[in-house]
């Protein structure tokens, strides 16, 4: 009985001892398989092979990743977008399973990323708005793919198939949206197969952008001409370079005779009448309404390509072949004449002493050239223009000429009475400033202006002006534009003519 309890003792102690050595192999087994298994996840969760598709799809479909974390943060230290991984693949399919050399020898992440599903053109147009009404002066509306142009309803209907529901704009295709005078162009976004309206047929296609925009308005009036749409039409249109059609509502064919050189250097393509024309008219691209940033004014950050007033001007000399892009340089020939242009208005607000005007000119060292443009002929006044070094007016359209002045040249405006320095600023010293030229902004006195002679100097006409602004645009106009002439003191204005003299030295 002893001895069996020895032996059991004895068993015990052995039971115990195996029992703890099989305990530690168990546990060695463990770490083992543990640093096996977390060894070949690392390898497994590299950004080279962390990508996988589903068994039925292409490589442009619904990609998933192993790692998503990971996979963001390799894209985001390359910059690549999904469509530079692709390429960089040069496969359209990606394998089902990585083989275990892959593994072992992991490719470089670029090499690795995938292509996601491209954006159609049409899906990238339906993310931003295809008009822009907010501005309170003009609207515009750009669209790119299947657009039909229908003139007998006044329509563009711009036809996508990612469209998820109808819209509709009426659209001023001017650069005054306020104009009750332009009639409305409905433009609708629609989809293909929609159960609204029936769509338009294309009866002409055409592979080149069209722009739709409208006559009228101010046109005829020189400054509008430009400000209202030959500087808007050359911003929305110059980027293609003349192919590009203009379909015109409203139209003007005497207007479009006058600026025919223009016209024709901004477009190859003939001239649509919208308004008489019974086809359907379908192009890749239509733009309705013209780009406008201010008056004479581009702003280069906003233009197609950058484009600025300088662009614009040397546009002007190289479509009516002026041949001076340069004022004169006193500093390189002193002993020539600078010529000045006094623009003699035959109308209101116009130099009632333009002989003394003259002959200080011309005491002050300055070649005088006494001229209007002639309505129509533009060209002819454009090669008197650029021929001169400074120009001088009382403000009016005839300043607009200063487009074909070279650069460096001098404008000199002579603003009438009573506080319209704001207004006469706009709209000449900010544009020709971004011309390239120097400007000068001389405003007369009461004793210079002929409202004298109509009212007495005690009139509010003189004593509170703003009297007669806060009565609006018309009002004010009926009295300090329309009955208002300059009598130029000349003595007082001579400083100016000097100044002109000394930055045509520079």
């Amino acid at each position: 009985m002893g001895y069996e309890k020895a032996v059991v003792r004895n068993l015990s102690r052995i039971e115990a001892r195996k029992l703890g050595l099989a305990l530690l192999v168990g546990c060695c087994v463990v770490i083992l398989t543990y640093f096996i298994s977390m060894s070949e996840t690392s390898v497994d969760q590299q950004p080279s092979v962390a990508y996988r598709v589903r068994n039925n799809e292409a490589v442009e479909g619904k990609v998933r990743l192993q790692n998503q974390e990971r996979g963001r943060k390799t894209e985001d230290q390359h910059g690549n977008t999904a469509d530079e991984r692709v390429h960089r693949k040069n496969s359209s399919t990606i394998p089902h399973s990585i083989t275990k050399e892959e593994k072992r020898e992991p490719k470089q992440p670029e090499a690795e990323k995938i292509h996601a599903p491209k954006i159609e053109d049409s899906m990238i147009q339906m993310a931003k708005p295809i008009c822009e009404l907010s501005n309170p002066r003009t609207e515009f509306c750009e669209m790119r793919g299947d657009v039909r142009i229908d003139g007998k309803s006044s329509s563009v209907v711009f036809v996508s198939p990612h469209q998820p529901r109808e819209e509709e704009w009426k659209v001023v295709p001017y650069v005054r949206k306020q104009m009750e005078n332009i009639p409305k162009v409905t433009v609708r976004a629609a989809a293909n197969g929609g159960a609204s309206a029936i769509l338009p047929q294309c009866t002409v296609n055409q592979a080149v952008p069209a722009i739709v925009f409208a006559l009228g308005g101010f046109t005829g009036n020189y400054y509008h001409d430009f400000t209202d749409v030959l500087l808007p039409l050359f911003l929305t249109a110059r980027q293609f370079d003349g192919d590009v059609q203009f379909l015109i509502t409203n139209i003007q064919p005497w207007w479009l005779l006058k600026y025919q050189p223009i016209i024709k250097r901004l477009s190859r393509y003939e001239l649509v009448d919208l308004d008489h024309s019974d086809e359907v008219l379908c192009h890749p691209h239509v733009m309705v309404g013209l780009r406008f940033h201010n008056d004479l004014i581009i702003e280069p950050a906003r233009a197609p390509n950058a484009y600025s007033m300088l662009d614009f001007t040397e546009f002007l000399r190289g479509t009516y072949s002026l041949p001076r892009d340069h004022a004169i340089s006193l500093r390189e020939h002193p002993s020539k004449k600078p010529r000045l242009l006094v623009v003699e208005r035959k109308g209101k607000r116009r130099f009632t002493n333009v002989p003394e005007i003259v002959r200080m000119a011309e005491a002050s060292g300055f070649e005088v050239v006494r001229t209007d443009a002639k309505f129509g002929d533009v060209a002819g006044f454009a090669s008197v223009v650029n021929s001169c070094d400074a120009i001088m007016g009382v403000h009016g359209a005839g300043l607009t000429n200063f487009v074909f002045l070279p650069l460096n040249a001098v404008l000199i405006q002579i603003v009438p009475c009573c506080e319209l320095e704001g207004m006469a600023s706009h709209t000449f010293r900010f544009p020709s400033s971004d011309a390239g030229l120097h400007y000068l902004e001389y405003n007369i006195t009461v004793e210079e202006s002929t409202l004298l002679d109509m009212y007495p100097r005690d009139h509010p006409v003189f004593t509170d002006p703003q009297s007669l602004h806060r009565q609006g645009f018309f009002k004010m106009g009926e009295v300090y534009l329309a009955k208002q002439n300059v009598r130029l003191d000349v003595n007082r204005f001579r400083p100016f003519l000097l100044k002109a003299m000394d930055f045509l030295r520079r």
